[in-house]
């Protein structure tokens, strides 16, 4: 949820060329150069992951930038088709194309590939793994998610997860979401370099020291919570 220092979801993954990681309220500006991106991965179609799309569709048309890719689970070719409903005059001036994604696909970019992991979210949802050219997962992105096996696998062995950590812990009853303490014992036994706890609501003002150490508790990791704007530059690799 927006704060005044924080935007919506939105993790811009430079591989050969910049590659975007879903799109929310306030990601376009932040987005110095819309125009390079032609690789857009959504994990699901929740507002606050896809309100930015079409703003940024828009942003490349107007840069003369015309051709965009975008995957996501199920059900996101009929929700493009649909915002372009409602905004007609958008219609024939790029060319996108629409590739809906399930658990285990694959896409190859370049020297990397992007692995899909079926997320638990209440609606059809995808978590995203980079692998690089020797086929080794270096970077995991959860979406959002309760606590799934495919995202611990996927992470095993990887240098950086990017997992929602939504809630504290004294908050009753979490589904479709993850807290700290779920978050540790699903990662628990599980070799990852770092893990960035994004995707906060404002029940975790206040406690992000106890979030984090309650997940390093079970890891031993690294563990840190997400700033907006902050960049991470992962080593080439054994």
């Amino acid at each position: 949820m927006p704060q005044p220092h924080r935007v919506q979801s939105g993790i811009l993954v430079n591989l050969d060329s910049p590659v975007l990681f879903d799109c929310g309220s306030g990601v376009l500006p932040r987005l110095l150069n819309c125009a390079s991106i032609g690789h857009v991965f959504l994990t699901h179609l929740h507002l606050d992951h896809v309100a930015d799309v079409m703003s940024l569709i828009k942003a490349k048309w107007l840069c003369e930038s015309h051709d965009l890719r975008i995957y996501g689970p199920s059900g996101t070719r009929e929700w493009i088709s649909r915002v372009f409903d409602a905004y007609p005059y958008m219609l024939g001036r790029m060319n996108i194309e629409v590739f809906e994604m399930a658990d285990q696909d694959r896409v190859s970019l370049g020297r990397y590939e992007i692995i899909c992991a079926k997320t638990a979210h209440g609606m059809p949802s995808l978590g995203y793994g980079i692998a690089d050219e020797e086929g080794r997962v270096r970077v995991v992105y959860s979406g959002d998610t309760e606590p799934v096996k495919s995202i611990a696998v996927l992470g095993n062995g990887a240098d950086l997860l990017i997992h929602e950590c939504s809630f504290p812990d004294s908050v009753p009853d979490v589904t479709n979401h993850t807290t700290p303490r779920m978050l540790g014992e699903m990662m628990a036994g599980v070799a990852v370099g770092r893990i960035i706890l994004t995707h906060l609501y404002p029940h975790t003002i206040g406690f992000e020291d106890e979030m984090v150490a309650t997940v390093h508790e079970y890891c031993g990791c690294d563990v840190t919570i997400g700033e907006d704007m902050e960049t991470v530059v992962l080593d080439s690799g054994p």
